[in-house]
């Protein structure tokens, strides 16, 4: 289900001793098959109309967040925490979706849906931004909507912003476009991403310019 798999691991002088075992897991159909499901759940929210059964997942990239532990001959990461990017059809067009999974001791992984798309933001930065979102989007709608009516469909990362594209990662700005279901209305919502001298980010909503 999932293609050939790329492992982002952070620069080392030799592959770490996780590497070999993880990719061992993240391989196994018993995982992709929860990753589908759990794609799967979020599909039937964002596209009823076209997803009645997941469709050509592939996997685009698998980045380390923190390193995963393993313990003995167990095949199951017991710590560590990575981020899967997973491409997927969607009635022809092919859409990313993304997962935050966390290693836990005497347990199974746990799966955290982020939102789809291209965004950079992690889990947190994404979580602080939406209500910023949903607030421009509804602006701008002139409406309100109940929570379970209003969802983040789409991020796009746009670009770097200036020159930060060869900073260190915890040194760039960047913008994104985000698009923002309202009821049955769709509102795109332009969000800037800075660092904030603290080790995070923060970041600007607004709706984009006609150059984003």
């Amino acid at each position: 289900m999932a293609s050939a798999l790329m492992v982002c691991i952070p620069a080392v002088t030799a592959e770490p001793d996780w590497a070999a075992p993880l990719r061992k897991y993240v391989s196994s159909s018993a995982y992709l098959e929860d990753i589908g499901r759990a794609i799967a759940g979020l599909e039937r929210l964002i596209a009823p109309g076209c997803t009645r059964e997941l469709k050509g997942m592939q996997r685009r990239e698998l980045r380390i967040v923190a390193e995963p532990v393993f313990f003995g001959a167990l095949p199951i990461p017991q710590g560590g925490q990575w981020r899967e990017q997973m491409a997927i059809d969607r009635c022809g067009e092919t859409v990313l979706h993304n997962v935050l999974v966390s290693g836990i001791e005497g347990d199974s992984p746990h799966l955290t849906l982020l939102l789809p798309g291209s965004s950079k933001a992690d889990g947190k930065l994404q979580y602080d931004a939406s209500e910023a979102a949903f607030a421009i989007a509804g602006a701008r709608a002139g409406r309100k909507c109940r929570e379970g009516a209003r969802r983040i469909v789409d991020t796009r990362f746009v670009r770097y912003l200036g020159r930060s594209a060869e900073a260190a990662p915890a040194e760039r700005l960047w913008r994104e476009v985000w698009t923002v279901r309202l009821c049955d209305s769709e509102v795109r919502v332009q969000i800037d991403f800075a660092p904030d001298g603290k080790g995070s980010f923060t970041f600007r909503a607004d709706l984009p310019q006609s150059s984003p």
